[in-house]
């Protein structure tokens, strides 16, 4: 018998190459959209210079957070905490999960094939010759596709969200770096801080003591009371408790900074005793100064995320087209499958919602509150970074009073106890006047020593505010 051949212009080969092709164009179609790009959200009332009582054009120029000193130590410790923090370790792999699940709905925007075997076996049907029931097998395999045509973006708009989403996930990411970093370098300048209270502690209770043993040889020659032993016994004790506590207080911020390293809480960390010398952080204009911070980046991206997700589900009340197909082999068994006749389908079908209780209405209004609630969300992040950087300049130059005031009293206090000390000695004067003298002098040294700190500390929450960060890493998530 003489074997027919399929004529590649035959009506069905056609049907069939027309098909392709128009899967071929809606492919790519959907596959060269015009690029995603989103938008800024900021709102319109934002200043275009910061107050005139800020002096910009006298501080200087860094470039992120750790140019503000030139501590090597604290750089390395930094570093450290970046590696082996607990807390953000567990943060970059639950990040890097997230960026797993964009797949998810990127993979909605693609056809689906799904191939599938499946063994029949029943007794339905009937012998002509006998009129009994007779068993049958077969085996099938089939190959199938389903893909829902975008044609209106609403699935890109699901895609898009997600990955606004995701951009928000790595902003606050990179927040929780310059928190950490910045958390590091306060907490280096509090234990130095506390080290050097320890110290002045010690020396008011070495002066303390001293004026006791004064007191009590004076006593042992009849030329103090008792009163005056007692009231400087009681002053030296509570020195003592004043240095362990200080002590106490030191150990502990130790550990609180082997924690945050990633380290065994052991409390054996070794600081220098100077204090590292903070440079106030550059100021940039407003708008600049919102766009560094990751944190209204995080809020930014929330906010076109929440827009995306309510067009994607204003979108879902419109009609929805989705094409399907199979290519299966049956045969009676599992060997003759390979010689088996091929059959195929394709169904393309259009699916318009008519009526589902005002559910998608209600959907699609959810969004958009919740899209307006997210705007709301980036108002309040804008505010509070204003009120961030205010309050950072009024502490600045509080601070810079403060430390102006205290360097001079410290200075006073230091020569009105040189000047009793010398008049108690030629005994022109009373130990009591001699033992105020030394307790000022120790007051103003352990206030400036608080002063100067918590301007160092207050410097590195201003850099915060004003976008400084570590922007050397904001390129890449590790």
């Amino acid at each position: 018998m003489e074997r027919k051949r399929v004529k590649w212009n035959s009506p069905a080969i056609e049907e069939i190459r027309v098909l392709f092709y128009c899967l071929f164009m809606l492919l790519v179609l959907t596959g060269c959209s015009p690029l995603y790009k989103s938008q800024t959200y900021l709102p319109e009332d934002v200043p275009e210079t910061w107050p005139g009582s800020v002096d910009i054009d006298r501080l200087p120029v860094t470039k992120n957070l750790l140019d503000l000193f030139e501590e090597k130590q604290l750089k390395i410790l930094v570093k450290e905490a970046l590696d082996n923090n607990p807390d953000l370790r567990a943060t970059a792999h639950r990040l890097r999960g997230a960026s797993f699940l964009i797949h998810e709905t990127r993979s909605k925007l693609l056809p689906h094939v799904n191939a599938s075997f499946a063994e029949r076996r029943d007794n339905q049907g009937i012998d002509g010759r006998t009129g009994k029931r007779r068993l049958s097998h077969t085996d099938t395999l089939s190959l199938g596709i389903s893909w829902e045509i975008d044609i209106w973006g609403k699935l890109a708009d699901e895609y898009n969200a997600s990955k606004q989403d995701m951009a928000a996930r790595e902003q606050l990411y990179l927040h929780a770096r310059d928190a950490l970093a910045a958390r590091i370098i306060q907490t280096w300048i509090h234990i130095i801080g506390l080290k050097r209270s320890v110290t002045i502690q010690q020396e008011r209770l070495a002066v303390l003591e001293h004026i006791q043993k004064l007191l009590t040889k004076r006593y042992t020659r009849g030329l103090e009371n008792p009163d005056e032993i007692s009231t400087a016994t009681s002053r030296v004790k509570i020195a003592q408790a004043d240095v362990s506590a200080e002590q106490t207080v030191l150990l502990r911020e130790k550990r609180a900074m082997e924690i945050l390293l990633g380290r065994y809480p052991k409390g054996i960390l070794s600081f220098s005793a100077t204090l590292p010398e903070v440079q106030p952080p550059p100021v940039h204009t407003p708008a600049a100064v919102l766009l560094n911070r990751p944190d209204i980046q995080a809020a930014m991206a929330k906010a076109e995320a929440a827009r995306l997700q309510a067009d994607s589900a204003e979108k879902a009340r419109l009609p929805e087209l989705n094409l399907s197909g199979q290519l299966f082999r049956e045969a009676a068994s599992l060997g003759n499958l390979g010689s088996a006749t091929s059959y195929w389908n394709i169904v393309g079908s259009v699916l318009q919602p008519i009526f589902d209780g005002g559910r998608l209405q209600a959907i699609a209004r959810a969004g958009h509150t919740e899209f307006q609630a997210a705007l709301m969300d980036l108002r309040g992040a804008v505010l509070q970074a204003f009120k961030e950087v205010a309050d950072g300049f009024d502490v600045e130059q509080d601070y810079r009073i403060q430390v102006q005031a205290l360097e001079v009293a410290a200075a006073e206090s230091e020569k009105s106890a040189r000047y009793y000390t010398a008049r108690y000695r030629q005994g022109l004067d009373s130990i009591q006047n001699l033992l105020i003298a030394r307790e000022q002098e120790m007051s103003v040294k352990n206030r400036l020593n608080q002063a100067v700190t918590g301007r160092l500390s207050n410097r590195v929450d201003l850099a915060l505010a004003l976008g400084i960060g570590l922007t050397d890493n904001r390129s890449s998530i590790q």
